[in-house]
This record gives structure tokens, sequence and C-alpha cells, in this order.
């Protein structure tokens, strides 16, 4: 295991390095949102085996019901990419900038914070949220989701 998370984290510092422009990042979410769109039927057959074994497991309602993704989910999901596509990429921005009396010009520009890790709740949306988000704002992202 130490082994696996060790290559995953190699993999990730390599990709946060790779600087993709808005264009690209826009028509690879582009893509992401058609190809849910596409395989909408194959993940929410995917999606009941989940459900079956989460009732099962007599995991409580409440936890099945997040669980749970269906035609209108899926809407939801592409819908929230496509938002997160249409925001102003946050990489290289000149935040602030000065010039001190030697005539050194100095800048403050954002950039990405390279890799991010993340455990969350098992909701149907929450990898594709985590995963536009980092994707849009120029970072890697390592994501571990709950039983």
């Amino acid at each position: 295991m130490k082994n696996f998370m060790y290559s995953i984290g190699k993999k990730a510092i390599i990709a946060s390095k790779n600087k993709v422009n808005s264009k690209s990042k826009n028509k690879v979410l582009d893509r992401y949102i058609n190809l849910i769109k596409k395989n909408k039927k194959l993940i929410i057959k995917q999606n009941n085996k989940d459900i079956n074994y989460a009732v099962n497991k007599k995991l409580p309602k409440n936890l099945v019901d997040r669980l749970t993704i269906d035609h209108v989910k899926i809407n939801n999901i592409c819908e929230n990419i496509n938002i997160v596509k249409k925001l102003k990429d946050p990489v290289d921005i000149t935040l602030k900038k000065w010039k001190r009396p030697n005539n050194l010009l100095i800048k403050k520009v954002s950039i990405p914070l390279g890799v991010v890790g993340i455990i969350f709740e098992s909701r149907p949306n929450v990898t594709s949220d985590i995963s536009s988000l980092c994707f849009k704002s120029g970072n890697a992202v390592i994501l571990r989701g709950g039983s």
C-alpha cells in the first residue's frame, strides 16, 4: 500500500507541473460532460450495484439516498461542471504589482497549489465537483472516497 500511495503521489506531482491553457481546460471539461452524458445508463447501472451493496450492509436510508444517482443527479453534475468551465481561469492573474525605489518591478501572481489531497464523503457529485475545480485551477488532485 505504501508503494502504491507513493506512486500516486509522484504521478500527481508530475501532473501538477503541466501547464494547461484555459482553452484546453475548457475543452477537457466539455469532454468530461459529454462522456458523463454518453455513459449515463452505464453510470446508473453501476451505481445500482453500489446501492444494493449499501442496502445489504444495512446502511441507513439517508446514506443510501445520498449515494443514489439518477438522471436528475447526472444532469446536475453536468450543469455543475459547466459552471466551473465558465469560471475565469484563476491561474497567472496579477493580483498586485509595485515598483521598488530601485525600479525593480514586483508582482504578486496567482498560481496553483500543486497537489490537493481530499478524503470525502461518498456522494456521486463530489468526485466531479472536486476534480473539475482542481483541474480548472491547475491543481492535481488525489481523491479518496469514503466507504
